[in-house]
């Protein structure tokens, strides 16, 4: 995979781990998501043409700081607040 810009290989690193109540589970069941970030930016591009929703994952979307939380599970609030502070997402 390289960035779209093709000056550089994309690189994917560890962003960090994320623990929440599961949505619809009976109290104390936990989700945990490890999320990762793709380098350069650009390459997010191509990426995206090779990430496909199966198994566990329903549907794939881009999101910005202005997503509609009520959307979200209480795990991917957790996540887009600290893009946001982090000043990682739009």
């Amino acid at each position: 995979l390289l960035s779209a810009t093709k000056t550089q290989p994309a690189t994917i690193e560890p962003y960090g781990t994320f623990q929440a109540q599961a949505f619809g589970k009976p109290e104390g069941t936990m989700v945990r998501m490890t999320c990762f970030r793709v380098l350069p930016r650009e390459a997010e591009i191509e990426l995206a043409c090779l990430v496909k929703p199966s198994e566990e994952v329903e549907e794939l979307a881009w999101i910005d700081s202005n997503f509609d939380r009520a959307k979200l599970t209480v795990t991917g609030i957790m996540i887009l607040e600290d893009l946001i502070e982090k000043k990682l997402i739009d």
